[in-house]
C-alpha cells in the first residue's frame, strides 16, 4: 500500500522551508509536516523554541525555562500543537483560580465556580477576598463593558478611567490581569487587547477559564516533540543555520551563510528585528514594530522547602516580584530534593513589563525577588538563598501600544509563495504562545491551500 505521506511528498520534491524555531515556525512545521510536506526548518540559534525555550544551568545542572509560562484552557492554537507532537497530557490542569497575596489581607483567590458563562465570571469575582463588596461590583459592572465597542485608541488607562475603575481595583485586579496579559503598564496598553484577552479567558467557557501549567520544562514540552515529529515525517530541522536573504530567481530559495536551499513555499517566522535584516527590503517590517517590552525572570534555589499552604503559583499585589512559581512542585507534583541532588526548591519569579529592571544587575534582581518572597512566605525569614539565575527577554513582547496594533502585519507578504508567521503579526492577540502557535497554523494552512 503506498504511504500518502510520501506519496505527497513525491509530488512535491522541494521542501517548504520555514525559518524561525520559535513557537510560530514549530506549529507552521509540523502542521505542514503532519499534511505530508517535506519541511525545513532553519533556526538561527544554537536550539529550538525561541522565546520559550528551556536551558541547562550550569552549575545546578537543572533545566530551566527562559520565563516560566501560565496557559489557560483558550489557548486552542498552543493546545492544538501539543496535541499533534504528543505532549497535551503534560499539563497541570488546575481550576479556574488565581490566588494572590496582599500585605494586608494575606492570600485570596480568584476563583470561577463550575457554572454557565459568563455567569462563572461575576461569582468568582463576587468571592474574591482582596477587594471590598462594592469594589467586587464595580469590576464586574466594568468587565461587561469590555464586550461592546472599545476605540482602536484608547489605552487601557483610558478605559479604566471611563469604568471608574478605583485604585484597589485596578491595583488588585485589573494590573495583575493586564501585565500577565499584555506585559506592559495599563497607560501603554491597547485597550481593544484587553477586551480580547478577556472575552476569551474569563468570559468565555469554564474550560477556557481553567489554568494549565506546563509539567515539564519548555524545551521538552514542545520544541523537542515536535522536531522529533517533524524528523519522523520525512523533514528536518538546522540550528546554527540564519537565513539572509530569500531571492526568487530564477526560482523561490532561501540563501544561508553556506547554501541557497531551493523551495517550494517559504514561511518566515522570526522578529521583526531579525526580518529587518534579511533582504529582500520588500519583506522588512514598519520600524516601529521593534518596539518591545521586557520581561526578566529569575530562577531561585533556597535551601528549604515551602509549606502546603503555598500554592504552585501566586500573584503578588503591590511587590516588585508579580508572579511566584513552585517549580519543582509543578514539574513532579511535589517539592523536595532537586535535580541536581540538593534538598530545597526552586522558585521561579516573573515581572513583566520590566523596563526598570532590564538594567539592573542581575545579583541586584535576585535580591529584589528573594525579599519579595521573604515578606509573602513567613516561615522562610530563616532560609538561605542557595543559588540564583537571572534571565533578562529584553525584546520579550511586542509593545502592546494601540498605535502599533493596525501596523501588524497579515500573513501574506509582497513575494509570491512567502508567508510570515509570529506573535507580532495580525493574529488580533497580544504576542503570547497562542497568538505565535495561531499565526504558525494560519501559514500552514495558506500554503496547504495555496501551493501544490
Amino acid at each position: 500500500m503506498t504511504n500518502p505521506t510520501r506519496a505527497r511528498q513525491a509530488s512535491n520534491p522541494l521542501p517548504v522551508i520555514v525559518i524561525g524555531g520559535g513557537v510560530a515556525g514549530l506549529a507552521a512545521a509540523s502542521r505542514l509536516a503532519e499534511a505530508g510536506r517535506r519541511v525545513l526548518v532553519l533556526e538561527a540559534g544554537p536550539a529550538l523554541g525561541g522565546r520559550a525555550r528551556s536551558f541547562i544551568d550550569r552549575v545546578t545542572r537543572d533545566a530551566v525555562d527562559n520565563g516560566q509560562h501560565a496557559l489557560m484552557g483558550c489557548y486552542t492554537e498552543f493546545l492544538a500543537l501539543l496535541e499533534r507532537v504528543g505532549r497535551r497530557d503534560a499539563l497541570t490542569v488546575g481550576e479556574p483560580k488565581i490566588p494572590f497575596w496582599s500585605e494586608e489581607r494575606g492570600i485570596r483567590n480568584f476563583a470561577c465556580p463550575p457554572i454557565p458563562a459568563p455567569l462563572h465570571f461575576a461569582a468568582g469575582l463576587l468571592r474574591y477576598g482582596q477587594l471590598s463588596f462594592r469594589e467586587r461590583l464595580s469590576v464586574a459592572r466594568a468587565g461587561r463593558k469590555l464586550a461592546r465597542h472599545i476605540p482602536d485608541e484608547w489605552t487601557v488607562d483610558r478605559w479604566l478611567d471611563e469604568a471608574n475603575q478605583g485604585p484597589a481595583a485596578r491595583a488588585r485586579f485589573w494590573d495583575p490581569v493586564i501585565r500577565a496579559t499584555l506585559n506592559a503598564a495599563p497607560a501603554e496598553c491597547s485597550a481593544a487587547l484587553l477586551a480580547t484577552v478577556v472575552q476569551r479567558a474569563l468570559l468565555g467557557s469554564y474550560d477556557d477559564s481553567r489554568f494549565l501549567l506546563p509539567a515539564l520544562p519548555l524545551s521538552d514540552l514542545y520544541a523537542e516533540p515536535a522536531r522529533k515529529f517533524i524528523e519522523e515525517r520525512g523533514g528536518e530541522v538546522r540550528c546554527r543555520a540564519a537565513a539572509e536573504a530569500i531571492v526568487t530567481e530564477p526560482h523561490l530559495a532561501v540563501r544561508t551563510q553556506g547554501d541557497t536551499l531551493c523551495a517550494a513555499a517559504v514561511v518566515v517566522a522570526v522578529s521583526p528585528m531579525a526580518l529587518a535584516r534579511m533582504e529582500p527590503a520588500t519583506l522588512h517590517p514598519p520600524s516601529a514594530l521593534s518596539q518591545c517590552t521586557p520581561i526578566v525572570s529569575g530562577t531561585l534555589w533556597i535551601d528549604r522547602v515551602l509549606g502546603n499552604d503555598v500554592p504552585s503559583f501566586l500573584g503578588l499585589i503591590d511587590r516588585e516580584t508579580q508572579w511566584l512559581f513552585r517549580v519543582d512542585r509543578l514539574h513532579r507534583g511535589r517539592a523536595g530534593r532537586n535535580d541536581s541532588g540538593v534538598d530545597g526548591e526552586r522558585i521561579a519569579c516573573v515581572r513583566s513589563g520590566a523596563h526598570d529592571w532590564s538594567d539592573l544587575p542581575r545579583e541586584e534582581v535576585a535580591h529584589r525577588m528573594w525579599r519579595d518572597i521573604r515578606a509573602v512566605v513567613p516561615s522562610l525569614r530563616g532560609a538561605h538563598l542557595v543559588h540564583s539565575l537571572v534571565v533578562k527577554e529584553v525584546t520579550a513582547t511586542l509593545a502592546p501600544e494601540p498605535a502599533l496594533q493596525p501596523l501588524r502585519p497579515g500573513a501574506e507578504t509582497p513575494i509570491p509563495g512567502v508567508w510570515l508567521a509570529g506573535d507580532w503579526t495580525d493574529t488580533g492577540l497580544p504576542a503570547t504562545l497562542e497568538g505565535a502557535a495561531q499565526s504558525g497554523h494560519i501559514a500552514a494552512r495558506r500554503i496547504l491551500e495555496e501551493v501544490s
